[in-house]
């Protein structure tokens, strides 16, 4: 169950670093808010994402459940990647969407 909810933190972080990356380009066209709160939540997410992901991390230590922690590893360094570096991410996801549907 708690790997569960371990889980659950991990996709809502993912899902909010992925608004993070979409909510500058989507509201910024009308005026400079939508860049402005896309920044800042950018750097809200940066900085909690490793103290989160350590928080997590520590029952996983202790029960040394070396599959939680693989998948713990794997998620952080996923939201990670949309969180430290958007563009290189954005540019993985058209090469395997463009080798996928053609």
């Amino acid at each position: 169950m708690k790997l569960r909810t371990a889980l659950l933190c991990c996709a809502c972080i993912a899902i909010g670093a992925l608004l993070t990356v979409t909510a500058a380009p989507a509201l910024a066209a009308t005026s400079e808010i939508g860049r402005n709160v896309g920044d800042e939540v950018r750097s809200w997410a940066t900085a909690l994402i490793l103290g989160v992901a350590a928080l997590v991390g520590l029952p996983v230590l202790f029960r040394r459940d070396v599959n939680g922690g693989l998948v713990l590893a794997l998620l952080v360094i996923v939201i990670g990647g949309f969180v430290f570096a958007p563009t290189a991410v954005r540019g993985v996801i058209r090469g395997l969407w463009n080798a996928v549907g053609g």
